[in-house]
């Protein structure tokens, strides 16, 4: 199910064609992790915390509960499989789950993975203003890879 001008409607549709779509920001490239039972793993084009990447409900809703009790579970299901995965890959810190809906009224987890070299450890990752860190496509597709090793 979807909703007209929503914006991760419309990526959740472009990413069942292909494995790449325009984000936002011009010149960035959302990246499909992989297709999950309720949803769409996306890597974030800011690798700023590398492994950063959005688990995207492939129904549209605003908030948790009014996704069906199995769908609502199978959603939180996919997130917890991608956070393994991310960690089993890169090995972070700490893993940080965000779960906002403020700016795009779509659900979605932030799953960042933290590590050792964390300028701002103890705090919200959005507290450390940074540039955002645009890898070559090399290093996008190596951690696509390494984060669907462990999703497989």
């Amino acid at each position: 199910m979807s909703e007209t001008g929503c914006v991760f409607c419309a990526v959740v549709a472009a990413l069942e064609e292909a494995d790449t779509c325009p984000a936002g920001d011009a010149g960035h490239v959302l990246r499909k992790v992989q297709d999950l039972p309720a949803s769409v793993a996306i890597l974030a084009p800011d690798e700023y915390y590398r492994g950063y990447t959005l688990v995207v409900s492939k129904t549209h809703a605003t908030e948790l509960y009014e996704l069906p009790d199995r769908e609502s579970a199978q959603y939180f299901n996919d997130m917890l499989r991608v956070a393994r995965a991310i960690a089993a890959a890169f090995r972070p810190r700490k893993m940080n789950y965000e779960v906002l809906g403020n700016t795009v009224a779509h659900l979605h987890w932030h799953l960042f993975p933290r590590y050792d070299s964390d300028p701002n450890p103890k705090r919200p990752t959005c507290e450390t203003n940074h540039m955002p860190r645009l890898p070559e496509p090399q290093e996008y597709a190596e951690t696509v890879a390494a984060i669907r090793r462990y999703l497989a």
